[in-house]
């Protein structure tokens, strides 16, 4: 699967029903309580790297920021 992100095409893995389910599972309890759980976006972010094949290779050379955006691509990538 390719996406656009940070000015240039990535290649990431395609996902599964069942990681979807479960990457909208965490992007639900990020917000249950109608505020952000910052704790659980990064939880989020976590399982799309993993999910994306993203190892730390591939992310070192990038600010945070940017790591943040492009993982949150491939999270919208995925759910939509």
């Amino acid at each position: 699967m390719k996406i656009e992100a940070l000015n240039k095409s990535w290649d990431i893995r395609d996902i599964s029903y069942k990681q979807r389910r479960e990457l909208h599972a965490i992007n639900a309890e990020v917000w249950w309580k109608g505020e952000m759980d910052v704790g659980r976006y990064y939880d989020l972010l976590a399982k799309v790297s993993d999910i994306a094949g993203f190892d730390e290779s591939v992310l070192a050379d990038l600010e945070m920021t940017e790591v943040d955006a492009l993982l949150q691509a491939c999270f919208m990538a995925y759910l939509g």
